[in-house]
């Protein structure tokens, strides 16, 4: 979904300091979480001077409607 919504294909990594209360929503919900940003490591996240790109935004929102799409047609998990 991410690379059908950006045209290429994504950088894995893991980041992010409240990232680490997905586990406590897997297990508490007993369902997979998936996370992703749209953001460019030069946009400054969380700093007085953050910024995000329009084309990143728009982008995201492609590739989650995409996401949201993939994730219908597997199906709940058992």
């Amino acid at each position: 979904a991410i690379e059908r919504g950006f045209g290429q294909k994504p950088v894995f990594t893991r980041e992010g300091g409240s990232i680490p209360v997905v586990s406590t929503f897997q297990e508490e919900l007993g369902l997979p979480s998936v996370l992703f940003g749209v953001g460019l490591p030069d946009e400054n996240a969380h700093a007085p001077n953050e910024k995000l790109d329009v084309s990143n935004f728009q982008n995201g929102i492609i590739a989650s409607a995409m996401l949201y799409e993939e994730i219908a047609t597997i199906g709940a998990p058992a």
